[in-house]
């Protein structure tokens, strides 16, 4: 198993327990991969929709966007973190 595939494992099997508001009161953006869309998202999606304080981007891209459009990637995180 390769790190990338043993480091989402690792995600999908921990648990994470959160004492604080989500995001813990920082800027906060869920970006949307829109090409195609990974539809095992849509009940995330549909709660950050129903949450205040998110911003929203869409990328048009998979799922795995650092694989597939790393520099477009990368040119969003940096606007989103300024």
């Amino acid at each position: 198993m390769g790190q990338a595939a043993a480091d989402t494992a690792s995600a999908r099997t921990s648990t994470l327990n959160i004492k604080g508001p989500v995001g813990n009161n920082l800027p906060r953006t869920y970006i949307h991969c829109t090409n195609p869309v990974y539809a095992a998202l849509q009940k995330s999606r549909d709660w950050v929709k129903a949450q205040q304080g998110w911003r929203w981007a869409e990328i048009a891209t998979g799922h795995n966007a650092m694989v597939m459009a790393p520099d477009e990637l990368t040119r969003m995180l940096i606007g989103v973190s300024s």
